[in-house]
């Protein structure tokens, strides 16, 4: 049986290269499905409204087109606070932003190319953190695919968004110099910090991962050990090292070698709570997008979406 399939379409991914792209792409999208439905994104969580939409009109298949922050929005689609809106519907991501980190785990091409997972009679089910934030109009249940990261991590993303649409933005070189630029400036906060019922203390942090997928950043591999359906979450603790340390260092951590160094802690469990101790504001990163800031609850939701490809 047919798919009725939805493209959700950001027109700015990738600094413009998708929109330059879409008449080839378009082609193929309507080749390879029976009664396309195509939404523009217009403005930030239209996304998320669209699938919502999507998924109660019947369409049984979203594609999520566009870089992390746009699957990030579409994934929150298939979900209302806690219930599945369409417990067998399927998501297939096709990557043309420019950091794209999640199309790592999912072993995917970039581009036109990932538009063969269309073919594909490979469907499985992935994990995802389901992420409880504080946010100025209080707690927000938010569904993270790939990572949701606080401190540095948040400083970076909310550095970084003055080049949102830019060719710019993206890619190592432009992730690395920007957190060159927020170790210049960080506080590294004190927090409290729980993995399920392991204690790991109150701890001085420069940065925290909570991670499904493996890479952010651009493609820093910062929990090589992460999978997305192996039932758990990898916990990486940067603790507050001094910066000429992490300087040293950094090749590690684009090799994906930093586990073992001093100041490195991973854990692994189903829920993490993380509460802030001396700092006014401790930021969020969720899936590459800033959103929010600690106290935090994070929880391991097994087996929580189908995904083509």
């Amino acid at each position: 049986m047919p798919y009725r399939t939805c493209a959700i379409v950001n027109p700015n991914a990738g600094g413009g290269r998708l929109r330059r792209q879409w008449p080839r792409l378009l082609r193929r999208l309507v080749a390879l499905t029976d009664g396309l439905s195509v939404q523009w994104t217009t403005a930030p969580r239209s996304a998320t409204v669209q699938t919502r939409a999507a998924l109660r009109n019947g369409f049984d298949r979203i594609l999520a087109i566009g870089g992390d922050g746009t699957l990030h929005e579409v994934v929150n689609g298939f979900f209302e606070e806690r219930t599945a809106i369409a417990p067998e519907g399927t998501l297939v991501h096709l990557p043309f932003g420019t950091g794209v980190d999640f199309r790592r785990s999912l072993g995917i091409p970039t581009g036109l190319s990932s538009v063969d997972q269309l073919t594909s009679p490979k469907v499985r089910r992935i994990d995802l953190i389901r992420t409880l934030v504080t946010t100025d109009t209080g707690p927000q249940t938010r569904y993270v695919a790939n990572i949701a990261s606080f401190g540095l991590g948040g400083l970076v993303v909310q550095s970084m968004q003055h080049l949102r649409g830019s060719a710019l933005v993206g890619g190592r070189l432009s992730y690395l110099g920007a957190i060159l630029r927020g170790l210049a400036t960080h506080v590294p906060p004190l927090v409290d910090l729980a993995v399920d019922d392991a204690q790991i203390g109150r701890v001085r942090i420069h940065n925290v991962a909570v991670a499904n997928g493996h890479t952010f950043g651009g493609g820093l591999p910062i929990a090589p050990r992460a999978r997305i359906d192996d039932g758990r979450l990898d916990v990486v603790v940067l603790r507050d090292l001094p910066i000429r340390t992490l300087l040293r260092h950094a090749h590690r951590f684009y090799r994906g070698t930093h586990p073992g160094l001093d100041g490195v802690e991973i854990a692994s469990g189903r829920r993490v709570v993380a509460l802030p101790v001396d700092a006014p504001s401790v930021p969020m990163d969720l899936d590459g997008e800033p959103f929010g800031r600690l106290p935090a609850v994070f929880e391991l939701v097994p087996d929580a979406l189908r995904v083509q490809g």
